[in-house]
């Protein structure tokens, strides 16, 4: 499932969509289509929606990954989630996955596909434990794992489990034969209800490891974090590598061409590709896309910077801020905590701005 919008995650979603926000200098997607393919997937159907020829174009038709990849376009936003997969199970006639493209978990695919043929369910969730629970859809399980009970996006006081759909499920085909054709239906809103409604077994897959939805720019620089603490392993990195820069004062990964003055980072920064960065610059838990320019005494304190910036001599930009690609930061300007600079913008010298 690739065909939403990012909104939550916007400016950096106006040119890329979601699934294609780089992460360690690879497409978020790249990780579970790795993941699917350590499972043993073979072919894999893309449905694909918003900025659909940026996913298409990385990706192609899978040949680089061994495997084989369809794309399924048109009305993929308008149909929700089960609706647009409705369109693709047609074609199966076997078990199959879905899984979000824009997830970073440790879940064990395998695992789970193995416990769904175990059950003999027509549907299996994968679900992760959380904190706060209202930014998802919750469920209870009873002692075989069956789920009883399912609600979307619970207000706190109705939030009556932690633990949350993580976005990869196993499926019988038959299971959409309850899926109208043509009408917008999704998954959490209206097959998983209907299913209980009519006393069809979902069962739950309940598990521990790592999973983060990527949804906002804070839980972003937490996956990043997390990569470098030790708690999400991806398969080309090694922690131990990532940490032993301590001439930066902190954990740096870079991308290719990086042109570095001797700077000072506390936590972590991850810079993409072609990143010039100047004297007596300062990096706090941040990301820094690629082609971006820093000139020298700059300040960046988790913020995530887009693709093809330019930050000019003395800027400060304060934690939680985002700034979109193609923008100007000109020198000696303070970016308030949590602002959102638009694509494209240019910041005038000696500017202040704050948040609302």
């Amino acid at each position: 499932m690739a065909g939403g919008k990012g909104t939550r995650l916007l400016p950096l979603t106006v040119y890329r969509p979601k699934p294609m926000i780089p992460f360690f200098n690879k497409p978020l997607m790249e990780y579970i289509l790795e993941n699917l393919i350590r499972a043993g997937v073979d072919e894999v159907f893309v449905l694909t929606g918003y900025l659909k020829e940026r996913i298409m174009n990385y990706f192609g038709d899978g040949s680089d990954w061994g495997i084989e990849i369809h794309y399924s376009n048109g009305e993929n936003l308008k149909l929700g989630t089960a609706g647009a997969t409705r369109k693709v199970a047609k074609k199966m006639e076997d078990t199959f996955i879905v899984a979000s493209s824009d997830i970073l978990t440790g879940l064990d695919i395998r695992e789970l596909y193995s416990y769904h043929k175990k059950k003999n369910a027509p549907a299996t969730i994968a679900l992760s434990r959380v904190e706060d629970p209202t930014q998802y859809g919750i469920a209870i399980v009873d002692s075989e794992n069956r789920i009883v009970r399912f609600k979307e996006k619970p207000k706190p006081e109705e939030a009556f489990s932690n633990l949350v759909n993580a976005g990869v499920y196993v499926f019988e085909p038959e299971v959409f034969d309850l899926v109208p054709e043509g009408e917008n239906f999704d998954f959490s809103m209206n097959l998983f209800p209907k299913m209980l409604q009519e006393n069809i077994p979902i069962y739950g897959f309940p598990f521990d490891e790592y999973w983060n939805d990527v949804g906002r720019p804070s839980s972003y620089l937490q996956a990043t974090e997390d990569v470098f603490m030790g708690k999400l392993s991806l398969s080309q990195l090694r922690v131990d590598s990532l940490k032993g820069n301590l001439e930066y004062g902190g954990a740096v990964f870079t991308g290719k061409r990086c042109r570095l003055r001797r700077f000072n980072i506390r936590g972590f920064a991850v810079l993409g590709d072609n990143v010039e960065i100047g004297r007596n610059v300062k990096i706090e838990r941040s990301v820094i896309f690629s082609n971006v320019t820093i000139e020298e005494g700059v300040e960046i304190k988790e913020a995530i910077i887009g693709e093809n910036v330019y930050i000019g001599k003395g800027v400060l930009i304060q934690p939680g801020s985002v700034i979109g690609d193609n923008s100007v930061i000109e020198e000696f300007s303070k970016i308030g905590s949590n602002v959102k600079i638009w694509v494209e913008s240019r910041i005038g010298k000696e500017s202040i701005i704050l948040p609302d």
